[in-house]
């Protein structure tokens, strides 16, 4: 029996299985195989480019008594695990394999991947395990090698099909190495738009990312929001709930259960728990409309509901990120930290196109207060702007407040803008900024310096029409001393301040102008 230095071993059938025998813990047997033939005539191995087939990661796994081993040759052995996804466009008769070999070897070795849980949204996945022909903790030099490995596809006519979309390179593959940890990954390669929405027991709606157009949407359902109807028959669950996401305009209906029930040895019990539920956005939706409901079966006639009281709950779907909708956009999302006009903006899409944009010539809207803001929690400093924007009657309906932000990188030295939608604060009165320092970790984390800024209004005309009001010296925008050159008077706030523009400067010119 095969020894593993801190894994339960379990009974070991061997079952043949395509290029290798599968154990019990999935692993399979390597098996020689040829190197990657890229670029040849026959034109069976190609490179893949397309996201089909995408190596998500490896590591070598750590226990609580050291690295995983293998020890049935007689020399322990690191094992390392990983996964691979495959679109679920592949033919499903098609098998994944992982290819690999010590850089200092010039033999290749495979071994397949089988199929496991978890997988992201628009693909299959699969996992395998490595060791063989490789070497552990008692090989001389082994932390100096060097292992190369790389996912790949078997079409049923024999053709492979490469892994190359996080190494764009035909001829660069993954390699695990001391300098890596002897890990990899995809670094998000290939991640499809996936929005997640939950519905808590509170009875509370939240969001996490964006519902884009041609991406997932990922519903999360609490099922003791809708706790009745718990039929049973002969002893078994006889009961449901669905949910039902409507996409609009086009009217796509997908109806699909939220709820799972816990099984003993294959037969379900009475105990249930959330299922997530994954749809495709399609690619004409710009809204989704949800509700649910509750029913039990077995000649029960028992129905309960979730539909927002019969008006159903409705979330904004957004273009793709390259949509002109969306470049540079940004939203405020209304966080509340150390202090509440701290701006946190995160991408965002408008939900309407522009149909002209002109300078604000008839005091339609003008800067009443603007700051420089600082908060030092722990150390970790964060920046912004913070602007407030006085809006009067216009010609239309108001949809939105922003401000225009042109910037440099830090880190980078390259040029970059923002359009950074406000929230409103009250009648008349929008609150608008731009974080341009957040210390710290995370996707939203930056260094920039300030070039340039402006403020926008955009209005729906009487006609439909939308229209962005400008207040930008016409076109040539506000600087830094333009806010900031006179002293300015110091709000203290919780760790840290906010620097108020004194009233003469000159980013006050659209209200001064309209007294």
């Amino acid at each position: 029996m095969t020894r593993r230095s801190f894994s339960r071993v379990l009974p070991v059938a061997a079952l043949l299985f395509g290029t290798g025998c599968v154990a019990e813990d999935g692993a399979t047997e390597a098996v020689a195989a040829a190197a990657p033939a890229l670029g040849t005539a026959d034109g069976l191995d190609v490179a893949d480019h397309d996201c089909r087939v995408v190596l998500r990661s490896v590591v070598r796994n750590s226990g609580d008594t050291g690295d995983e081993t293998e020890c049935g040759s007689g020399e322990c052995l690191y094992v390392w695990r990983g996964s691979v996804e495959v679109a679920e466009s592949v033919d499903p008769a098609a098998t994944v394999h992982v290819l690999y070999h010590l850089v200092s070897d010039p033999d290749w070795w495979e071994v397949r991947a089988t199929g496991d849980v978890g997988a992201t949204p628009g693909y299959r996945r699969y996992a395998f395990a490595i060791h063989e022909h490789l070497f552990g903790p008692a090989t001389p030099g082994g932390e100096e090698q060097v292992v190369e490995l790389v996912a790949f596809v078997r079409t049923p006519e024999g053709g492979r099909l490469f892994d190359h979309n996080a190494r764009p390179g035909d001829f660069e593959n993954a390699r695990l190495e001391a300098s890596n940890g002897f890990a990899t990954f995809d670094g998000s390669a290939c991640r499809p738009e996936v929005g997640t929405l939950w519905f808590d027991e509170g009875w509370g709606e939240t969001s996490y990312g964006a519902l884009r157009q041609g991406g997932y949407l990922e519903l999360h359902y609490d099922i003791d929001r809708l706790p009745g109807c718990r039929g049973t028959h002969n002893g078994y669950p006889a009961w449901d709930i669905e949910a039902n996401v409507k996409f609009l305009p086009g009217g796509q209906l997908v109806t699909g259960s939220v709820r799972q029930f816990v099984s003993e040895y294959g037969r379900p019990t009475n105990e249930a728990s959330d299922l997530p539920l994954v749809v495709r956005i399609p690619d004409d939706a710009w809204e989704v409309e949800i509700w649910f409901r509750n029913y039990s079966g077995a000649g029960s006639s028992c129905v309960t509901w979730d539909s927002n009281e019969g008006a159903n709950y409705h979330f904004e779907v957004w273009p793709a990120p390259d949509h002109p909708r969306c470049v540079d956009v940004e939203r405020e999302t209304g966080i509340h930290t150390e202090d509440g006009r701290m701006v946190h903006n995160q991408p965002a899409c408008l939900a309407y196109d522009l149909a002209a944009q002109y300078d604000a010539e008839f005091c339609e809207f003008h800067l009443e207060g603007f700051g420089d803001g600082y908060v030092g929690h722990y150390g970790i400093p964060y920046r912004w702007l913070l602007g407030y924007l006085r809006v009067g009657p216009q010609d239309g309906e108001t949809l939105q407040a922003g401000m225009y932000t042109r910037f440099r990188d830090d880190a980078t030295g390259e040029t970059g803008q923002r359009f950074s939608l406000g929230v409103r604060e009250g009648e008349g009165l929008w609150r608008v900024g731009f974080a341009y320092e957040v210390g710290g970790q995370g996707p939203y984390t930056c260094d920039r310096t300030v070039e340039e800024f402006a403020f926008f209004l955009d209005v729906r005309r009487p006609s439909g029409e939308v229209v962005r009001l400008w207040q930008s010296r016409h076109g040539a925008n506000y600087r830094w001393d333009d806010a900031f050159s006179r002293p300015a008077s110091r709000e203290y706030i919780p760790y840290g301040n906010i620097q108020w523009a004194d009233a003469a400067s000159g980013v006050f010119d659209s209200r001064d102008a309209c007294r």
